[in-house]
């Protein structure tokens, strides 16, 4: 999960929302803080970890 600081506040984002929305991020220059790997972060842009395991 990639958190951005952002014009309304630090925002995690899920590595596929990361390279589909890559264009709109840049855009808007979110700056890129830190990566952090844990199952508990919601992207704040599709709602979903970034990885879903199958059981």
């Amino acid at each position: 999960m990639h958190l951005f600081e952002t014009e309304d506040g630090d925002r995690w984002v899920c590595i596929t929302c990361g390279v589909k929305e890559a264009p709109m991020i840049e855009e808007k220059k979110w700056e890129w803080i830190f990566d952090r790997d844990d199952q508990t972060l919601r992207c704040s842009l599709c709602g979903g970890p970034d990885y879903d395991f199958e059981d």
